[in-house]
């Protein structure tokens, strides 16, 4: 019994422990908003963060790591106070926000961030330290439609701007003459590393192609996420005659506007004159083909056995902590079974529950007087063993006396009536012993 005492004492000071966490972080509370539920491969949303108190912040939020699987995160450092209604109430608060770029379809979750504050409570100005867990939230990410992967020169953006510049600008060339094409993309929208390489034609009769590799830069503005990839192309001009410079074109899937459109810089009409000295062909072609980078061989990088996307020594830490956690809630539901099959075993017993079955009984001798006896045995009214000398020491003799012809007509002709009249007779019986028993118990003054 002392036990039981304990364990419901340690519950409830449990109880009011979570009661007055919560009050305490009731005082900081934090909310997360996606700005889309669904977005295509690539395609950015944004993840606000807004942290609200009750009173004010003595010193600067921290964010913890945001990692969200299969996607690029933008974090804009500049965070954003100022009131914030909240239920019909204002409220004053910092707002930061993230830029997810997802690059592969699925179903996805932005996983619960910890954010540490301190604030003082309503009432007091000694500041406390409280960290909050924000709460996930899933998004769907789409494949990007068939047609635009068959380009294979793709990628997802608002807008695009193709421009390009010659170097030298005038378009009087001869045979040996080099010439450089400075190509600019402007991508809004998106991560410059999401901006594919140009596809250039690199086999042309008339000219020598040398690409360098492209120059990427992060150009995100207020608000959003855009990219600049400058690449420059390098052209040894080897024939003399009339050319065409090939078209260039870059296609991207639009999100806003649902739809592909392509960019492209239109192609260029030269002349190359005859040039008498060749010799200075031979020692240019050896000069370029001296500045092209040999093709990285990749490397083979073992990564970690992986298992649900983990490693396996953190599947192993996961289902260790899961069998962990399965042992205590099995120890704590075993102790908390055994304490209701007890609470339940010893009602079955009492003398309430007893009498109460007596009570709905059917008239069937047999039934009738095995539920009786059974109620009878835990009754502390009784003087005797037999219900008629109790009720006749009781003064209740006539009532005695129906009972013990009850008892001998079912003893002798195994049937018997009036059980509804001894029902409520017992009943009467019970309810006076209980008040007697009530009024000469003596009371502490």
């Amino acid at each position: 019994m002392k036990a039981i005492i304990k364990y419901k004492i340690f519950v409830f000071s449990l109880l009011l422990l979570l009661c007055s966490i919560k009050t305490i972080r009731a005082q900081v509370f934090a909310n997360v908003d996606l700005n889309r539920k669904w977005v295509y491969v690539q395609q950015p949303f944004h993840v606000t963060i807004t942290v609200y108190t009750r009173t004010w912040f003595t010193a600067p939020l921290e964010f913890g790591n945001l990692q969200i699987p299969n996607a690029f995160i933008v974090p804009f450092d500049k965070t954003q106070p100022g009131m914030f209604t909240v239920g019909g109430k204002q409220y004053p608060g910092i707002q930061f926000y993230y830029i997810v770029f997802p690059y592969k379809a699925g179903e996805f979750t932005v996983p619960p961030i910890e954010i540490t504050a301190q604030s003082p409570p309503e009432g007091s100005s000694q500041s406390r330290k409280i960290v909050l867990k924000t709460t996930p939230h899933a998004y769907t990410v789409k494949d990007v439609p068939k047609e635009l992967k068959k380009m294979g020169n793709w990628f997802v953006a608002k807008n695009v701007i193709l421009h390009e510049t010659w170097t030298p600008s005038s378009h009087d060339f001869k045979v040996g003459d080099v010439i450089k094409r400075t190509i600019t993309i402007d991508a809004k929208g998106t991560l410059p590393q999401f901006i594919p390489e140009l596809d250039l034609q690199k086999d042309l009769e008339w000219a020598s192609v040398y690409p360098q590799d492209a120059v990427l830069t992060d150009t995100r503005g207020g608000g959003d996420a855009n990219g600049r990839s400058v690449q420059t192309i390098t052209y040894l001009l080897e024939q003399d005659g009339d050319f065409t410079v090939p078209a260039i074109g870059l296609s991207f899937w639009n999100p806003y506007a649902a739809k592909v459109e392509t960019k492209t810089i239109q192609s260029l009409r030269i002349h190359v004159d005859k040039n008498p000295d060749l010799g200075i062909l031979t020692t240019l072609k050896d000069s370029l083909d001296a500045t092209v980078k040999p093709k990285a061989e990749v490397a083979q990088v073992k990564t970690p056995f992986r298992i649900l996307g983990m490693t396996w020594y953190a599947f192993a830490g996961c289902v260790i902590a899961a069998i962990l956690v399965i042992y205590i809630l099995g120890k704590t539901g075993q102790r908390i079974y055994g304490f209701a099959k007890l609470e339940y075993e010893n009602y079955r017993n009492s003398e309430a529950y007893l009498f109460r079955k007596f009570q709905y009984v059917s008239d069937n001798p047999k039934t009738f007087l095995s539920a009786l006896y059974k109620w009878w045995d835990r009754f502390p009214g009784k003087t005797s063993a037999s219900v008629g000398s109790t009720l006749d020491h009781a003064g209740k003799g006539k009532e005695g006396q129906e009972f013990k012809e009850y008892f001998e007509k079912t003893l002798h002709e195994k049937s018997g009536n009036n059980t509804k009249k001894i029902k409520q007779t017992l009943k009467d019986f019970r309810e006076e012993t209980k008040q007697e028993n009530q009024s000469s118990t003596p009371t502490l003054l």
